[in-house]
């Protein structure tokens, strides 16, 4: 057979394959990549405008600082040396929105009660200034205070969202709370021991808030099962007073749970869930709260019988007394609920006697009897009392009892400012009279 005549011209040579000349290789670059990052954190997670959402009332206290026992185990993890970690994204002054007065009456604006810029941070809570106190707490936060001085941070960070709530403005606390991002993160954890370095009160407010400001109820609920599952470790690791600590923030959490199911509208579920709760069995003071508090969800539903359970399971004499004539009016009998509130009213034992009155001059207002309903209210005024159910039921009797009834709500605006401040809250909104 014919070999393949070879070209060996140009055509041929230009295009035949060279011989590649050996290059000495280069050693590989040593790179970085996302999951390699220390700090998560490093860029807070955008602002998102949450939609309005009812207000809480968390019990507003200064998150303690732990300290540690030198003769305790880990007294020898608490002299090492912490690496600090740098924090300023929590005091940025763009995360924190001014506060105005225009929601805030003539009366209170103008009223020689109001502190000064130099009053202390203390001072402010104890005297119910909370409005001045969440200016002073964010100040604080974006002028005076360390990057890497957490217990500081956290704190602060805790009296401005509570404070917030407490006048009115949730929507802002539920804004700003977003920049501490996943509050599970790693970064909010000791280097060393991996205990969480953000205080308990602040993480279960944040939990709720951060429900309310991305829209979603549900991420309320999965956050306090992922409290509970914490909680849950503690109990069965700890002893003595620590342990039944976490026990109580368990049961604390698993009514949480419920009360935000029944604000995401499943009513159902709330009620399923509420039932297979088993706490607060014991006669303490905290059992008969939980007890409580398990009722009043109960009658929130609408399940009247399993409040009247719930209500069965306390004993004679506590609190849970208080919640007998609500059961009334909860099943029409306007007139038994009058006699039960009376009854309580003149007990001596009674302590919460402003909120009695109250609740039985709404009673006598569902009976008719609105003149007498709105006498009791003003006494109470006159005796000092100014909660936000007081004025905002005295109000809403003068707009059925008058044409004008802006005139009274202003004058009683007066009178609640010419009142002692106390630790409940002095300062009041427009919300509360109905203006």
């Amino acid at each position: 057979m014919d070999s393949i005549p070879q070209d060996n011209g140009p055509e041929s040579r230009r295009h035949s394959r060279q011989a590649s000349t050996p290059r000495a290789s280069l050693p590989r670059r040593v790179t970085k990549g996302p999951l390699d990052l220390d700090d998560p954190l490093a860029k807070a997670p955008p602002i998102i405008n949450p939609e309005p959402a009812a207000t809480p009332e968390p019990a507003l206290s200064q998150p303690p600082l732990v300290t540690t026992n030198p003769e305790s185990p880990e007294a020898g993890v608490a002299s090492i040396e912490h690496p600090a970690r740098d924090f300023s994204h929590l005091l940025r002054p763009e995360i924190y929105h001014p506060l105005t007065q225009w929601e805030v009456p003539p009366a209170f604006r103008t009223s020689s009660k109001q502190p000064t810029s130099s009053t202390p941070l203390p001072s402010l809570l104890s005297s119910g200034h909370f409005r001045a106190a969440a200016i002073a707490s964010a100040q604080q936060l974006t002028t005076s205070t360390s990057p890497t001085d957490h217990a500081q941070i956290f704190s602060l960070l805790y009296i401005r969202l509570a404070t917030l709530t407490l006048i009115n403005a949730t929507p802002l606390a539920a804004q700003e709370v977003k920049v501490l991002g996943d509050l599970n993160s790693s970064f909010y954890r000791d280097p060393i021991t991996n205990a969480q370095i953000i205080p308990w009160a602040l993480r279960v407010l944040a939990v709720r808030l951060l429900g309310i400001g991305y829209g979603d109820r549900r991420r309320a609920v999965m956050g306090y099962y992922d409290l509970a599952r914490e909680a849950r470790i503690e109990v069965a690791k700890c002893t003595g007073k620590e342990k039944e600590l976490w026990r109580g923030r368990l049961e604390d959490l698993g009514v949480r749970v419920g009360n935000a199911l029944v604000e995401m509208g499943d009513l159902e579920g709330a009620a399923r869930h509420l039932e297979s709760l088993q706490l607060g069995r014991s006669s303490t003071a905290e059992g008969e709260i939980l007890r409580e508090r398990i009722a009043l969800l109960f009658l929130r539903i609408g399940d009247v019988a399993a409040a009247k359970r719930s209500i069965a399971e306390g004993e004679s004499g506590s609190t849970m007394d208080l919640l007998q004539p609500l059961l009334s009016m909860a099943e029409g009998r306007y007139e038994d609920a009058v006699h039960g509130w009376k009854a309580l009213r003149e007990a001596p034992s009674t302590l919460s006697r402003g909120t009695v009155t109250q609740n039985l001059a709404v009673c006598l207002l569902y009976t008719g009897k609105l003149h007498e309903a709105r006498a009791l209210l003003e006494n109470l005024v006159e005796e000092g009392h100014s909660f936000h159910a007081l004025t905002f039921n005295l109000s809403t009797m003068y707009e059925l009892c008058t044409d004008d009834s802006r005139a009274l709500k202003t004058e009683l605006t007066e009178k609640i400012a010419s009142l002692e401040v106390s630790d409940v809250g002095w300062e009041k909104t427009n919300m509360d009279f109905k203006l």
